[in-house]
């Protein structure tokens, strides 16, 4: 049901009211007349109407405008709702990402303005009480997307006399759609010094299962990494026997969480596991606490290595 009523104001008046709080009226202002329409609420069991005082209304401000007011039920009185104010705080990503390998090399390389810097130490070296570490500089060239990139790293053997001993490593890599990437590479592609390793020609595939849209929830991705080599992807006792044949490697990457991950990896000579972390989310810096030589197959038992990493853009 709705009424209609209407209210002659002074020519020099101006109406700014407003009842847009009310459900289901409806106001229309003009200079010289108020319309208001009304409707009742029977059926929602509301035992209040809203009513329209006339200029003969006791309101101090007396000034013969009509005025919406609320006619009180038994002493109901209205309540405002509390709203909490919530501003929505979207996360930075991670500028890094937990790295997918450990010791083996993987499908993905650096492209064109990126490059890096890392480090990598061992408590002891094999069959020595001594520790070790090395220091490693790269940096792409080329689109990988789109064509073919290409990395060249730089492998400074020994940490004590830096530049006495070392190599130069190439990989050329593509991405592929369905998430693979494939990469053929040299590591040891030219030496000096005394760097053990030697030369070893290889070639890689690595495939990324999404497991979850959203990349920053837990166990969101699974990278896993299949190559094959020679040299230093041999078995020891191969590399021994002065063998020349190929050797299988693997890794398994899981993103536990977006900053964390967990690898375990066949370097084709001996296990090796890992967790690296992403220290900073602002920073695109990564340390990787591993263990290998696990499953006793090389070398004379587990050894603790720790690497370091830190890759940007220019």
């Amino acid at each position: 049901m709705s009424s209609e009523i209407k209210a002659e104001v002074p020519d020099n008046i101006t109406s700014k009211s407003s009842a847009s709080n009310l459900l289901g009226n409806t106001i229309k202002s003009t200079k010289s007349e108020l319309k208001f329409n009304f409707t009742s609420f029977n059926n929602l069991n509301i035992n209040s109407t809203v009513a329209a005082e006339s200029s003969e209304s006791s309101s101090p401000a007396d000034s013969g405008i009509p005025s919406l007011r609320r006619q009180p039920t038994g002493g109901e009185r209205f309540e405002p709702t509390r709203i909490p104010l919530r501003i929505p705080f979207t996360q930075q990503p991670y500028r890094a990402s937990p790295s997918i390998t450990i010791i083996n090399p993987s499908a993905y390389g650096a492209s064109w303005r990126s490059a890096g810097i890392g480090f990598g130490f061992q408590d002891r070296v094999r069959f020595r009480d001594k520790a070790d570490g090395v220091i490693g500089i790269g940096f792409g060239l080329g689109n990988p997307s789109k064509n073919i990139g290409a990395q060249i790293g730089i492998s400074l053997v020994d940490v004590s006399s830096p530049f006495s001993d070392g190599a130069i490593n190439l990989k050329l890599h593509r991405r592929l759609p369905k998430d693979f990437a494939v990469a053929i590479g040299v590591q040891g592609l030219a030496t000096w010094g005394n760097t053990d390793g030697g030369s070893s020609v290889y070639g890689v595939v690595t495939k990324r299962f999404k497991l979850r849209e959203d990349r920053s929830k837990a166990f969101s991705e699974i990278y896993t990494t299949v190559g094959v080599g020679g040299g230093q992807f041999r078995s020891e006792s191969n590399i021994n026997n002065g063998n020349k044949t190929l050797g299988i490697f693997g890794s398994l990457a899981v993103k536990i969480l977006d900053p964390v991950g967990f690898v375990a990896e066949w370097s084709g000579q001996d296990l090796t596991i890992g967790t690296p972390i992403v220290l900073f989310r602002k920073l695109p810096l990564v340390i990787v606490p591993a263990l290998t030589d696990i499953a006793g197959t090389a070398g004379d038992g587990t050894r603790f290595i720790f690497g370091f990493g830190y890759t940007f853009t220019f």
